[in-house]
């Protein structure tokens, strides 16, 4: 146990002194505004607890898990008008097979993150790609530590923050999503670093601009964006002109009411940078887009139903490997395999402690589907319980180096959740 406490923090110190001098410079300026501040105006400190147990299964394996997420939240008011935000992650697990530890740890293949640079991750020593034993890990993250300062009618927010757009179940204008950080937890967006503006002009029209940058700030990492939201009689509209790793979208959101129904919208049109690596007679520009309706049935129960087309997919089960590797599909937080999809959404508060949902996500191409039904009740103000089960249906695949169906490989699963906030 001693020689796994001092492992732990030898990994700990390096990690930090990874950490690139710019982004040094930035959280030494941050605290200095702190220290410098003759009073702090108000200030916050929260912490909130999350245990997870869960246990999946497919045709040839099992494995068992233990997740648990720490996360301590601090606010300061340095004056009227700006604050400074810092939230810091734990995450001890426990997972019986140490093959599948990317299920668990915050770097895997799916990860996409603007951030500068960042902390070591993991704390503890990284298992053999082939290891079966059950296996410990130890990992943290830096979330957010961003200041916001506001200025007349605009508000300026520089540090390591939450970036989000869309809002649908597959929104392709949520261009800067960090997909699959941490898959077994999704209660947070992860924190991407980068500045923003934001402000009104006008009683229904509101611009934002962001700079987000991706490691050692270097250009074909970098994002820009510029997005509106105006309201045009009864729709809502948000268009957005965005640049992420030297390609260019061109994005909208749309909102509206069809009497009872509500409409939404989300699309976009992406130009992709000439690659090296894929030959120039392949496509280039990619349209998904996603349409949706919505209707709240009663005070209680709520419903959705979309249908998402994934230009950037294929028709062909035999394709959907070789297609997942492609540039687009790693430069945009793309996960879905096949075109066409429809996905529904019920939701039913049965009262203000207890509520039920259940979402299913169905591809039209070769009949898979993949089902998540959950349920949450709260004990009290601080204190809330969750169990979650998913499962899928579709044709199994041969061997791990294709795929017959895109959901009918995906192990079902169970789990047990504890959340505890203070």
């Amino acid at each position: 146990m001693v020689g796994l406490l001092r492992m732990s923090l030898s990994k700990f110190v390096r990690g930090y002194k990874n950490i690139v001098t710019i982004y040094r410079q930035a959280l030494l300026t941050l605290l200095c505004v702190c220290i410098l501040t003759p009073t702090i105006s108000a200030a916050e400190l929260s912490y909130s607890a999350k245990s997870l147990i869960a246990s999946q299964n497919n045709s040839q394996s099992n494995s068992n898990l233990f997740f648990n997420r720490l996360r301590i939240q601090s606010y300061a008011g340095l004056s009227a008008n700006c604050a400074a935000e810092i939230e810091y992650e734990l995450f001890p697990g426990w997972i019986s097979s140490a093959e599948d530890v990317s299920s668990l740890s915050i770097s895997n293949s799916n990860s996409r993150i603007y951030r500068i640079a960042d902390l070591n991750h993991s704390l503890t020593a990284n298992p053999a790609a082939s290891g079966t034993k059950e296996y410990w890990l130890l990992e943290h993250n830096l979330d957010r530590a961003l200041l916001r300062c506001q200025a007349g009618d605009w508000e300026y927010t520089v540090g390591r923050q939450a970036v989000t757009f869309g809002g649908m179940s597959v929104s392709p204008t949520d261009v800067f999503v960090p997909l699959a950080f941490k898959s077994l937890d999704q209660e947070f967006r992860p924190g991407v670093d980068g500045f923003r503006i934001h402000g009104g002009i006008g009683e229904t029209t509101e611009v934002e601009a962001g700079l987000l940058t991706g490691k050692a700030a270097s250009a074909a990492e970098n994002g820009i964006y510029l997005r509106s939201h105006l309201l045009v009689g009864s729709i809502d509209l948000s268009p957005l002109l965005a640049s992420f790793k030297l390609n260019q979208l061109f994005g909208l959101t749309l909102q509206t009411d069809l009497g009872q129904l509500g409409l939404v919208f989300d699309g976009a049109y992406i130009r992709q940078r000439k690659s090296a690596l894929e030959s120039l007679s392949e496509q280039k520009n990619w349209i998904p887009w996603t349409l949706g309706l919505n209707l709240q049935w009663s005070e209680k129960l709520f419903t959705m139903l979309d249908y998402h087309r994934n230009a950037m997919g294929t028709e062909k089960t035999e394709n959907y490997l070789s297609n997942a590797v492609s540039t687009i599909y790693q430069e945009f937080p793309v996960m879905l395999l096949s075109r066409d999809y429809l996905l529904l959404n019920l939701s039913y508060q049965h009262s203000p402690l207890l509520s039920v949902s259940n979402s299913v996500i169905f591809n039209l191409n070769d009949s898979s589907f993949l089902n998540n039904t959950g349920l949450e009740w709260s004990f009290s103000e601080d204190l809330l319980f969750a169990w979650q089960l998913s499962f899928a249906s579709g044709k199994k695949s041969a061997s791990s180096v294709e795929k017959s169906s895109e959901f009918g490989d995906t192990p079902s699963s169970f789990k047990f959740i504890l959340k505890h906030y203070l």
